[in-house]
C-alpha cells in the first residue's frame, strides 16, 4: 500500500499531539501525525489516543500506516 505524501508532524506524547492540534485548529489540509510504535514505550502514542485527540480538537483521524523503523503514521484532516 502506498503511503500518501503529506506534511509529517512527529510527536512523542499525547500532550504534544494535543498541543499541536490546538495550535493548528484552523488548518485545512491533511497531515500525517508520526508516532512511535509499542516498542518505544517512553514515546508511544496509540492509534486510539490519536483518534481521541483529533476528535477533541475538530480533526478527523483516518488510516494509519507502518513507516520505517518503529514509526507509525496517522492521517488526520481538519473536518
Amino acid at each position: 500500500m502506498t503511503v500518501p505524501r503529506l506534511k509529517r508532524v512527529k510527536v512523542s506524547s499525547e500532550q504534544e499531539l494535543r498541543t499541536w492540534l490546538a495550535k493548528n485548529a484552523d488548518g485545512t489540509q491533511s497531515v500525517m501525525v508520526v508516532t512511535c510504535d509499542r516498542n518505544s514505550r517512553d514515546k508511544f502514542v496509540g492509534s486510539d489516543q490519536v483518534r481521541a485527540a483529533a476528535a477533541a480538537h475538530g480533526w478527523a483521524a483516518g488510516r494509519s500506516y507502518t513507516l520505517r523503523g518503529n514509526l507509525v503514521g496517522h492521517v488526520v484532516s481538519h473536518g
